[in-house]
């Protein structure tokens, strides 16, 4: 349920983005209180979905525990935004047996290139006992970086609020 709420974050943190593409693109006006609204409502969505993000990541950081991984699949990929953004995206999938003996297939995002690996290949991961489908690659855990661009995008929505919150309110 937790994950529904923080994914459910980022989709309205999404369509405050859009809003503000489309009044930027003189598409749509919106009153000051429409605009606070609109920004009031990306600061809560990234916000959450960082929250979200980073508590994961620190789980996986204190009771992570490493082990052997095979890669299952490689989807590499070049992500261009006309806004600035443009970078390499992998998505690695990795079967590996838990401490419990099940076996799991798992994933995570990295925010590279595959640099050198293929499937078949192993490496080791670092997973959660408690919920073993959540991995990252031994080291920095890619979602780090997600949640702090999330972080920055809600600090940004939130200034943006606080912004028309004055205009509207004096």
């Amino acid at each position: 349920m937790r994950r529904a709420v923080g994914h459910a974050g980022a989709g309205l943190g999404i369509l405050a983005c859009l809003t503000w593409v489309l009044v930027t693109m003189n598409l749509i006006v919106l009153s000051t209180g429409g605009s606070l609204v609109v920004s009031a409502v990306g600061a809560a969505g990234f916000g959450a979905e960082s929250v979200g993000t980073l508590k994961a990541a620190a789980r996986l950081c204190k009771q992570g525990r490493i082990t052997d991984a095979t890669i299952v699949s490689l989807d590499e990929r070049f992500v261009y935004i006309p806004s600035g953004i443009s970078e390499w995206v992998t998505t690695v999938k990795v079967s590996f047996t838990d401490a419990s003996g099940h076996l799991i297939t798992a994933g995570y995002t990295d925010h590279a290139r595959a640099e050198g690996k293929k499937e078949g290949q192993a490496l080791q991961i670092v997973y959660d006992p408690s919920r073993p489908v959540s991995i990252a690659p031994v080291g920095l855990d890619p979602r780090f970086i997600d949640a702090f661009f999330l972080a920055l995008g809600s600090a940004v929505s939130a200034g943006i609020a606080v912004y028309f919150a004055l205009r509207a309110f004096g």
